[in-house]
């Protein structure tokens, strides 16, 4: 069945200072895209469903790179997922969460066209490349009619496709801090039929630093198992300071599982799901200690 979408209008403007014009016009009846591809899957009558919008198009607007500063790497909203999967750093630790997100993100051809500020934008709960953002703690620079603010990426997420952008804003970069030197992370997705394309029941990130043979920063971050992509701080407690021996791993891995919410869908039951998240957590947990220790 073909379904056509209806939009007002396409705008393509050539800076951010136009992109906030129209934005500032249309409101909430505008909406930003670069590559897409979470507006061509939509049905009308969805709750996303983009029909009577007007689409902002920021991917011709330099938005593109990714570069190292002097307090950490600097990624454009309209970066592909790609292009940040093939970005030196972080093909090794301590990077290497983000690498294993991209390269569970849909297909290569998607990749090719979907951006790093559209999956961080859409706020989706079982968004992949959120969780590593939340290992590392990075800030969002969003800009807006009164100028630019940084967000903290845990501050971000408001509610299931909901974030903390006004209508009038747009994201401009990602920052990811620099990881200390002993600092090992990692990434892992269980989805239903384990395909390129399969959403996940759930999937962790974690980043562990240490400081002699205990934890010295511990970031355990959790999606598909609650509203939003959140840490599980209490896990984390219990880990840091400590060393991250069998049994306090065990202990930081059932306290995630309890803090999580799952709901029973058609993928799997609430149950189901929070034992894989003590058995994901554990198992990257354990992956981002042998990476420390590499």
């Amino acid at each position: 069945m073909s379904v056509a979408l209806k939009f007002e209008g396409y705008h393509r403007p050539g800076n951010v200072d136009q992109a906030l014009e129209v934005l500032t016009e249309y409101g909430n009846n505008a909406q930003v895209i670069a590559g897409g591809t979470d507006i061509l899957p939509q049905r009308p009558g969805g709750k996303n469903a983009g029909n009577g919008k007007h689409l902002v198009d920021i991917a011709h607007m330099g938005l593109d790179y990714i570069k190292e500063g002097k307090d950490g790497i600097h990624i454009g909203a309209a970066a592909t997922i790609n292009r940040i999967g093939a970005f030196p750093l972080f093909s090794s630790s301590p990077y290497l969460a983000l690498s294993e997100a991209v390269a569970c993100h849909s297909t290569q051809t998607i990749r090719n066209r979907a951006t790093m500020g559209g999956n961080v934008c859409n706020a989706s709960p079982c968004a992949d490349l959120a969780l590593p953002l939340l290992a590392f703690d990075v800030r969002l620079m969003v800009t807006g009619p009164g100028g630019n603010r940084q967000i903290p990426i845990q501050d971000f997420y408001m509610g299931t496709n909901l974030c903390a952008l006004d209508s009038n804003e747009m994201l401009l970069e990602i920052c990811i801090p620099f990881c200390e030197e002993k600092t090992g992370t990692a990434f892992l997705k269980l989805g239903r039929q384990q395909t390129a394309i399969d959403m996940a029941l759930v999937n962790v990130a974690t980043s562990l630093t240490m400081k002699g043979q205990c934890c010295n920063t511990v970031r355990i971050a959790l999606g598909s198992v609650g509203p939003v992509p959140f840490r599980a701080t209490t896990a984390e407690a219990i880990l840091a300071g400590n060393r991250p021996d069998k049994e306090t791993i065990h202990q930081a891995a059932k306290a995630a599982a309890d803090a999580s919410a799952p709901i029973d869908d058609i993928r799997a039951t609430a149950a189901y799901r929070k034992k894989m998240v003590a058995i994901l957590v554990r198992q990257a947990l354990e992956n981002s200690l042998r990476r420390y220790k590499s």
